[in-house]
């Protein structure tokens, strides 16, 4: 068995909302999932994902969100002291308006239901808690570390390093659109392998969509849409990312 991998999911992201295919994928292909929940977050920043995604509304896609308390939702909040504004969000009813008819919808409502009905209003521990249902419906052997744990003190690419050797992990999982904002060569300088998760979207019928294939949307569209004997996953893993 190779050394453990650590694996980080792009800056300024979190434990996500309701997340995407290819963050689980990423999951996935590393040997232990760091959850960033100490750093700061901009929720108004287009790569905070931590209180919103998206879904099929009107065979189109609509982001579902929820709304933070506005002194916890400013610039620099770390994402585990967030907390949801409200309990009874609308989107419940949208998501269900708008995937009842979906092959699977009875199969799996129950995540959406459980996630919007919770009286938690910490988003991390709501979030998480979806995110390890799904782990575990995946079947996702995964190892799972809290940043906040670590005692870590540096930022940026920097951080990333700190995690990867405080772990003794010999690798780093780098997302495919990392390049853009982390200084690659402080992996090497460090002597840590940097590789990148080349996540390619699979392609299914979607109930609720007339032409095409909408791609980039929560995990929900996929179990709603997908046989449940589709859904496991085979390989051993594992990842880190922001909570």
């Amino acid at each position: 068995r190779r050394p453990p991998r650590s694996t980080l999911f792009p800056t300024r992201r979190s434990s996500d909302l309701l997340p995407w295919l290819g963050f689980f994928d990423k999951i996935s292909n590393a040997d232990i999932w760091v959850v960033l929940d100490h750093t700061e977050n901009n929720t108004r920043d287009s790569a905070f994902w931590g209180r919103r995604v998206q879904m099929v509304v009107n065979n189109k896609p609509f982001w579902i969100s929820v709304p933070l308390q506005k002194s916890q939702g400013n610039i620099g909040t770390p994402i585990n002291e967030m907390m949801i504004s409200n309990a009874k969000n609308k989107m419940l009813k949208t998501c269900v308006q708008s995937y009842s008819r979906a092959p699977y919808f009875n199969e799996y409502k129950y995540l959406i239901e459980d996630y919007f009905s919770s009286k938690d209003m910490s988003l991390i521990n709501r979030n998480m808690k979806f995110i390890n249902e799904v782990i575990d419906l995946v079947e996702i052997p995964v190892k799972m570390v809290f940043s906040s744990e670590l005692g870590c003190e540096k930022k940026s690419t920097e951080l990333l390093i700190e995690i990867v050797q405080k772990l003794n992990g010999t690798e780093y999982l780098a997302g495919g659109g990392a390049g853009g904002y982390q200084q690659d060569a402080l992996f090497e300088e460090n002597n840590i392998k940097l590789v990148y998760n080349n996540f390619e979207h699979p392609i299914y019928e979607q109930f609720n969509v007339k032409e095409g294939f909408i791609k980039g949307l929560s995990i929900m569209d996929c179990l709603m849409n997908v046989r449940s004997e589709e859904h496991t996953s085979n390989s051993s893993h594992v990842a880190i990312s922001y909570a």
